[in-house]
């Protein structure tokens, strides 16, 4: 089995609490737990930032290519949303 973990780092805006921040991870967490058991997906680093926000996602696969793709088109479809943008991706196998 491989693991492939891409780590997502996003800059916000126009959020004003932390309760406007949370509303946004919980989207995008649950936008990768809807794509099935393969993947696993939490919030790392800048917690009380108002301003960054890091996910890492990690998926599990026989097959090393899979696991690249689909992870990059993770970060192709978080690229733009409302109230963030995606500032850096990085994809690294365990």
């Amino acid at each position: 089995m491989n693991v492939g973990l891409a780590t997502l780092k996003f800059r916000l805006y126009a959020i004003d609490s932390i309760k406007e921040k949370r509303s946004i991870v919980k989207r995008l967490l649950a936008d990768v737990q809807r794509r099935g058991p393969a993947f696993a997906a939490c919030e790392m680093d800048d917690q009380d930032d108002l301003r960054r926000l890091t996910l890492c996602v990690a998926h599990l696969s026989n097959d090393p290519r899979y696991t690249e793709s689909v992870l990059a088109r993770l970060g192709i479809e978080f690229e733009r949303g409302d109230g963030f943008e995606l500032a850096e991706s990085r994809i690294e196998f365990l």
